[in-house]
């Protein structure tokens, strides 16, 4: 693997890392929220479509990670 290879590599793991925290923040906080007594059903609607971003965003990391991964042992 070569040193631009590796770093896009490790680039894309931090990023990968970065959103699951994220992922995390945005579950936890409406887990709290069903949880309160509160009526807050748009901010939960809100996270929930926050929720969907950071899925996706995830999805797509962890395919291009494969690809590269794919790629650099072919070589």
């Amino acid at each position: 693997m070569n040193f631009i290879t590796k770093k896009v590599l490790e680039f894309q793991y931090k990023k990968l890392d970065d959103s699951k925290k994220r992922l995390n923040q945005h579950l936890e906080k409406r887990d709290s929220l069903i949880n309160s007594d509160s009526d807050s059903k748009k901010e939960i609607e809100k996270i929930e479509k926050y929720i969907g971003i950071w899925n996706k965003n995830i999805q797509k990391i962890e395919k291009e990670i494969k690809k590269i991964e794919e790629k650099n042992l072919r070589l």
